[in-house]
């Protein structure tokens, strides 16, 4: 075994020994996707309803840095989260497959949209309005990834943000081409994924245990 595995089975033992839970390791990323997303939805939305003028707010090019910047950010933070106390256990290894798996079809499935975005004009569909699947489809995501992670990880509270995330989805579906839908997928992108990250960064061991 390598010694990350034999000190991650040690804390393990401890842990169990006083009764608690393995923590989870991954709260920065949470944050660091739920600012960026976040972050870039609430501004395209000032951009949208006049609050702000900011020319690089328009198109897909806030989406598109969005989606380097927040990939960027998770690959140089994530080498380090696996190096964290616990980081081997099953918990920590399932909630960082499961995300990634969203991370993964998430992304590509805007990189679709960019390209068969207005193949569909012929139906009546108008150029630009598939991209507003995206909010029902990432909040659904996130639902059954907090869902997975509660159960094998063991933090119960997480299933709330999962009821949270699916009502989000169901909101955001029913506001398919309105502008309102961005303000919506900001704050609920913020609430869903940034305030559950800062819960599990308070809750994170220190790097040496």
């Amino acid at each position: 075994m390598t010694d990350d595995l034999v000190d991650d089975l040690a804390y393990v033992k401890a842990l169990a020994e006083e009764g608690r839970d393995t923590p989870l390791v991954s709260g920065l990323i949470y944050v660091i996707w739920g600012i960026v997303i976040g972050g870039t939805t609430l501004m395209v939305y000032g951009q949208e309803v006049g609050i702000s003028v900011l020319s690089f707010a328009d198109g897909p090019w806030p989406w598109a840095f969005a989606m380097v910047l927040g990939w960027g950010l998770s690959m140089y933070f994530g080498r380090r989260t696996h190096t964290k106390p616990g980081a081997s256990t099953l918990g920590n290894r399932t909630a960082a497959s499961v995300w990634l798996s969203v991370g993964i079809f998430t992304t590509g499935f805007w990189m679709t949209l960019m390209l068969v975005h207005d193949n569909f004009t012929s139906l009546g569909i108008p150029p630009g309005f598939l991209f507003s699947l995206m909010f029902p489809m990432a909040f659904g995501l996130f639902g059954v990834a907090f869902f997975a992670t509660a159960t094998a990880a063991r933090v119960g509270w997480m299933r709330w943000i999962a009821a949270i995330s699916w009502v989000c989805a169901m909101a955001s579906l029913a506001l398919m081409g309105s502008v309102n839908q961005l303000l919506l997928g900001g704050v609920g992108t913020l609430l869903c994924s940034t305030l559950p990250g800062l819960i599990l960064m308070r809750n994170e061991p220190s790097e040496v245990v």
